[in-house]
């Protein structure tokens, strides 16, 4: 309990900031949420489940450049029921499960931790990257971010990364990790990235002006990139949570007014967490005892 209380202290005050900033316009905020309505709800979070899924992609992909290769399903098995992890206080607790998992595949857990560092550095690169293209005004903040997650995208530095790892999780004494196999990662974010952005753009709609749905389309795909990149780096957050709100609502003020924002931050948590939860339930199957 005691661990876990940084994190729920965050997540308190987060909600607490938000519902004293927001006090004198819940009504706005809840019309916001009814102007957007079910079936909108519905169309992004299966928008946001096939960026998820773009994204266990990219996480088979940095399990192949470490020279192990699973099947699709067998990668969904082991990737959905572990992320749900995220939710709970305290950073481990996806990689624990992914190294759980993966091992009943021969899987080293040395090789599964390699793959998970890959995993959020090409997260944090590719995020900077969208977020500062498509919203300049953050590119400083994107570009703080992205120094370090760059050096973990190099082979050279995973491969030896890994190899460092104690001998008790695995590590194997060759990892073929290249350029290439880098490139196929990062390139699985862009339908990644895409989706989430699609799935903002299908919340922002009614509330924005319908003169420039382009822009608002770009806007929201690179908030939502900044958002997310953020509520990683604020590590306190469980899942982001909070950080990641507050960061969609600056962004999309501009374009929707600031109750809409928070409509639209509040109901795409909830689509994005649906997603996660129904991909871990639909495949955890296989993961049972052992």
């Amino acid at each position: 309990m005691r661990k876990a209380l940084p994190q729920i202290l965050f997540v308190v005050l987060a909600v607490v900031v938000a519902a004293v900033g927001f006090r004198d316009r819940i009504p706005e905020v809840l019309a916001g949420f009814e102007r957007i309505g079910w079936a909108r709800g519905l169309i992004a979070t299966v928008l946001a489940g096939l960026g998820l899924l773009a994204t266990s992609r990219m996480w088979a992909a940095g399990l192949t450049s470490f020279g192990h290769r699973l099947t699709t399903v067998d990668t969904c098995r082991v990737f959905f029921p572990a992320q749900v992890g995220k939710y709970l206080p305290g950073l481990v607790w996806p990689y624990v499960a992914q190294v759980r998992f993966a091992a009943r595949h021969g899987v080293p857990a040395a090789v599964t931790l390699g793959v998970g560092a890959r995993f959020l550095a090409v997260h944090l690169v590719s995020g900077v990257v969208v977020g500062a293209a498509l919203l300049p005004r953050y590119s400083d903040l994107s570009l703080l971010i992205a120094v370090p997650a760059v050096a973990l995208l190099h082979p050279k530095v995973l491969t030896r990364l890994v190899a460092a790892m104690p001998a008790k999780l695995g590590a194997p004494e060759r990892l073929p990790m290249t350029w290439s196999s880098v490139g196929a990662a990062l390139a699985w974010m862009a339908p990644a990235w895409a989706a989430y952005g699609l799935s903002a753009f299908v919340l922002v709609t009614p509330l924005a002006p319908a003169n420039d749905m382009l822009g608002v389309a770009v806007t929201c795909t690179g908030a939502f990139a900044i958002a997310w990149v953020v509520g990683l780096v604020v590590i306190i957050a469980p899942a982001g949570l909070g950080a990641r709100e507050a960061v969609l609502v600056a962004a999309l003020a501009p374009v929707i007014g600031g109750p809409g924002a928070a409509s639209v931050a509040l109901l795409l948590r909830l689509c994005h967490t649906v997603a996660d939860v129904a991909l871990a339930v639909g495949f955890t199957r296989g993961n049972r005892g052992g």
